[in-house]
């Protein structure tokens, strides 16, 4: 009876370890290389309503950053709005890291409303996979058919 309740136990816990640990799909680069641009997509989305879909979304570039809101980062997680009706994408949270690779705990959060819109980009990211992530956030939908 011990043994069972401790094996139980165990798989309890394992099971809640990984129910806690996402998994990223690597888009661009590599998660162990900071010394290079890194982009990862977490194939779950968060939400799917008719042609709109909400992703998590993380990012580690090569060198330090600064956010179009004036914040330092070398990389960030991040909470993106896709439209697949108007084929864009739009950033509804940031978590700002000051180290590559998302180590350490954000330094800041940024939400942004609707009325405040920061378009999902990747500044002087070669190649730029905004397009490609579009269409596969919208895949299945009759605009990403077009």
């Amino acid at each position: 009876m011990t043994k069972t309740i401790l094996l139980w136990s165990l798989l309890g816990s394992a099971s809640a370890l990984h129910a806690q640990q996402s998994s990223w799909f690597t888009v661009l680069g590599d998660p162990q290389e900071p010394a290079i641009n890194t982009i990862e997509v977490d194939p779950v989305p968060v939400s799917v309503e008719g042609e709109m879909r909400v992703m998590k979304i993380r990012v580690s570039r090569s060198l330090p950053r600064t956010s179009w809101d004036g914040v330092p980062y070398r990389s960030y997680t991040s909470t993106v709005k896709f439209d697949c009706a108007d084929k864009s994408a739009r950033y509804l949270s940031l978590d700002f890291y000051k180290e590559p690779l998302w180590k350490g705990k954000p330094h800041k959060t940024e939400t942004y409303p609707e009325g405040k819109v920061r378009q999902m980009a990747f500044r002087d990211v070669t190649p730029n996979p905004t397009e490609r992530l579009i269409r596969a956030a919208c895949l299945g939908t009759g605009a990403a058919k077009n």
